[in-house]
């Protein structure tokens, strides 16, 4: 389980790291929202923020577009700028159950987030891939565009919706995004390697598409 606190004072960060090391949970910190992107919600994939309610106000637009960009979305869990409230029973018994939920369904989660084609299954809650008995780890653009193309597996993905699902719906129309699909494209094949390129077919003129190459209707 992985947790992402962001919070004004360092000291909560470390009042609370103790309850989420009881729950064998990855944290990661951040002082405030005016830092945070999508890459890093991607990169860090959270299932919880931990989020102090008043960064709301400075930084709400920062934590609505990384969420509007994001393959998945975290629980947020408000507390106050006051970081001796963390102490409190009420509170802290809230987050502590809430842990527990979202470990207890760690590993339901983690199967209904597995996408399969042919040899090749994507990972969507560790953005990875594995392929046989290896795995590589892609960039967060480079697994927003396979995650988009397994979930339509076998269908034309169009670069307008490639370009949507990457940079979001602003992006769908704008040309110079749409040429970038076509170099990460490119690049995700060859991260994949020889025996997987082939799992992405260009259409041309349409988009792209993931299929079993090794699978005869």
């Amino acid at each position: 389980m992985h947790v992402l606190v962001v919070h004004s004072e360092p000291r909560f960060f470390h009042e609370v790291k103790a309850l989420l090391a009881q729950q064998e949970a990855d944290v990661a910190y951040l002082p405030d929202l005016g830092t945070l992107h999508h890459w890093q919600l991607e990169a860090q994939f959270p299932d919880l923020i931990v989020l102090e309610q008043e960064s709301l106000a400075a930084g709400g637009e920062q934590l609505s577009a990384a969420f509007s960009r994001s393959t998945r979305l975290p629980l947020v869990f408000l507390t106050s700028a006051d970081s001796k409230r963390i102490g409190g029973s009420e509170e802290r018994q809230r987050l502590a159950d809430l842990l527990a939920y979202l470990q207890s369904q760690s590993e339901r989660v983690r199967a209904t987030q597995v996408l399969q084609v042919g040899q090749m299954r994507i990972h969507a809650g560790r953005m990875r891939v594995t392929m046989g008995d290896g795995w590589v780890k892609l960039s967060p653009i480079q697994f927003r565009i396979l995650h988009q193309l397994a979930l339509h597996a076998n269908v034309v993905v169009s670069h307008h919706d490639l370009a949507s699902a990457v940079w979001g719906p602003e992006s769908a129309d704008d040309e110079t995004k749409r040429d970038l699909i076509k170099v990460h494209i490119v690049q995700l094949r060859r991260t994949l390697g020889a025996p997987f390129k082939n799992y992405i077919q260009a259409v041309r003129g349409q988009g792209y598409i993931l299929v079993d190459p090794d699978f005869e209707e």
